[in-house]
């Protein structure tokens, strides 16, 4: 932000150096000088503008062309002696000022360099000042800071006047420079004019100052907000991580259960095999025992014990049946196990289905969302930038309205979670 100060402005009669100042009442005051004129006025034309004004006010028959060249001369002497005038104000500002700065310097190597050593030094060259001189320290100063000032402004000690510098001399470097440019349009520019002039280009600059200010805060609260989002999208990326580990960890989950259904799937088949050669044994054995006691011809015998062969056929029947029966319950074990795995190949297939579907709509959602929220704040600077925020003040309403809607929507769902 440029400072602006406001200007001690001094009259023209008070600041002129070539009038001492001192008492008004000459006849009451033994120290009392005899005011003079001015000898700076408040515009210095060129020998062009010279010319053309001679010929403006003297021009035709009745003046020779002697007699104009004689007044141009003159004239262009007041104005070569305006502009010493003006450069003599910059001298006496520039021995004020190195009177000031050396004293100073000798009291802060002599007494230490502290505010209060400063602050003497300047009281004592003031006083000095204003005994010898007679001049107001308000004079004093202004002629030392117009020489701080304008010293190196070979533009502004050419084109302005000494209350020209009394208005500038606390403005800005742009407020300067505006002027000067309006004194090259119109050199004999009036006072009131020049004052209007700064007026209202300090006030644009204000309102510009301000604008900037506005820009720059909402600028800092679109960062802010868009930090906000950020970390909300990362926060969101890593609730998508998340679901996405859960969905590798309920994929491993299946490959082991289709590791144990196809080793229960090799169990039944190898179970069924083991049955089918089993049956195949029992109906030999049992065919073989129906011809066997077909053979057999019954007679009234006692005899102590069945026959051997019989006795060990049967048996070894009887224990094929059992294991039969074994087998066979294993197998309807195996088969129910073989289900119960199938159906949880369904449901985890379908679990991990679903899973992927809402982590796809979830990362489809982040990402909308953050190309949303950078596309708002990018309207949103364009809409500022602009000045025309006032006209999108209804759908801006309405997109406030619908965000809120759905920020408590989202609070609700987070509350249920």
């Amino acid at each position: 932000m440029t400072k602006r100060n406001s200007a001690l402005v001094v009259d023209d009669d008070e600041f002129d150096p070539t009038r001492p100042e001192g008492n008004d009442d000459s006849k009451n005051d033994d120290n009392a000088i005899e005011r003079e004129l001015p000898l700076a006025f408040a515009h210095v034309p060129s020998d062009e503008e010279i010319g053309l004004k001679v010929t403006e006010f003297f021009g035709g028959d009745q003046i020779s062309d002697a007699l104009r060249a004689s007044i141009a001369e003159e004239a262009e002497e007041v104005a070569h002696s305006t502009r010493k005038i003006l450069l003599e104000h910059m001298r006496i500002g520039a021995s004020f000022y190195h009177i000031r700065t050396r004293i100073e310097g000798h009291y802060v190597s002599t007494f230490g360099d502290t505010t209060q050593v400063r602050r003497n030094a300047a009281n004592h060259v003031y006083n000095f000042l204003e005994a010898t001189f007679r001049k107001k320290r308000d004079s004093v100063r202004l002629y030392m800071r117009c020489y701080e000032r304008f010293s190196t402004n070979s533009g502004a000690v050419e084109m302005l006047s000494i209350s020209d510098m009394q208005l500038l001399v606390n403005k800005s470097d742009e407020v300067v420079e505006k002027v000067l440019q309006a004194k090259r349009d119109k050199p004999d520019m009036g006072k009131r004019e020049l004052k209007q002039i700064i007026e209202d280009y300090e006030a644009r600059l204000m309102e510009k100052d301000s604008a900037l200010e506005t820009a720059t805060s909402q600028l800092s609260e679109i960062y802010g907000q868009l930090d906000d989002a950020k970390n909300e999208n990362q926060r969101l990326a890593e609730e998508a991580r998340r679901l996405n580990l859960d969905v590798k960890a309920d994929r491993e989950k299946l490959k082991k259960t289709l590791v144990d259904l196809a080793s229960a799937e090799q169990t039944a088949s190898g179970l069924q095999s083991t049955i089918a050669d089993l049956e195949r044994e029992v109906t030999a054995k049992s065919r073989e025992l129906a011809e066997a006691q077909a053979k057999v011809t019954i007679k009234e015998v006692e005899v102590e014990v069945t026959p051997e062969h019989l006795r060990n056929l049967e048996s070894v029947t009887k224990g094929r049946f059992e294991e039969l029966s074994r087998l066979t319950a294993e197998c309807d074990a195996a088969k129910k196990r073989l289900e119960e795995l199938s159906e949880l190949k369904k449901k985890q297939e379908a679990e991990i289905e679903q899973k992927e579907a809402v982590e796809k709509r979830v990362a489809g959602l982040v990402e909308r969302f953050a190309s949303f929220v950078q596309e708002y704040h990018s309207v949103q600077l364009l809409v500022t930038a602009d000045g025309s925020i006032g006209r999108f003040k209804g759908l801006l309403t309405g997109l406030a309205d619908l965000t809120g809607k759905f920020h408590g929507e989202l609070q609700a769902a987070v509350r249920a979670a």
